[in-house]
C-alpha cells in the first residue's frame, strides 16, 4: 500500500473531528435558544395581552390605573417564575455574559412589573412613568442582545 494511502484515513478522521469541535459551538447556541425561547415566549404572550388590556383603556388614566394594577403583578410574577427556569439553562461560554445579562434584566423587568401594579393599585402615576421610563432603557438593551445572540422572546419585551 503507498504511503499516501495509509495517511488518507488518517486525514479524513482528523477533518471530521476538526468539522465536530468547529460546530459544536453554533449548536450549543442554537440548543440554548431553543430551550430558552419557548419559556420567553410564555412571558412575552402574557405581556402582549396584559398591553392589549391597557391600550383599551384609551386615554382614561383612571381606567389605565386600574388595569395596571390588576396585570402587571401577576406578569411580574410569571417573568420571575420564567427566570428562576432559565437559570437552570446552561450558555455556551461564547454567550455567557449575555446570558447574565438578558436573565438580570428580564429579572429587573419582573420586579418593575410588580412594583408598577402597586404603584397603579395606590394611584401613583409618578412613579408609574418614572419606572416605566427607565425600563425603556433596559428593554432597548436586551433587545439589542438578544437580536445578536439570535433570540426570538427571551430579551425582548413588548
Amino acid at each position: 500500500m503507498p504511503k499516501m494511502l495509509r495517511l488518507a484515513p488518517i486525514a479524513i478522521v482528523i477533518a471530521v473531528s476538526a468539522a465536530g469541535c468547529g460546530g459544536s459551538s453554533g449548536t450549543t447556541k442554537t440548543k440554548l435558544v431553543a430551550e430558552a425561547d419557548p419559556i420567553c415566549k410564555q412571558v412575552a404572550v402574557a405581556r402582549a395581552a396584559a398591553n392589549t388590556a391597557i391600550a383599551k383603556a384609551g386615554s382614561s388614566t383612571s381606567k389605565s390605573l386600574k388595569i395596571v394594577a390588576r396585570v402587571a403583578p401577576p406578569i411580574g410574577a410569571e417573568e420571575l417564575k420564567a427566570v428562576a427556569k432559565l437559570r437552570t439553562i446552561k450558555a455556551p461560554a461564547s454567550l455567557e455574559s449575555d446570558w447574565r445579562q438578558l436573565l438580570s434584566g428580564m429579572e429587573q423587568l419582573g420586579n418593575d412589573a410588580s412594583a408598577l401594579g402597586a404603584h397603579a393599585k395606590a394611584g401613583e402615576y409618578k412613579a408609574l412613568t418614572s419606572i416605566t421610563a427607565s425600563g425603556r432603557k433596559l428593554r432597548e438593551r436586551l433587545t439589542k442582545i438578544a437580536t445578536r445572540d439570535g433570540f426570538s422572546y427571551c430579551g425582548r419585551t413588548s
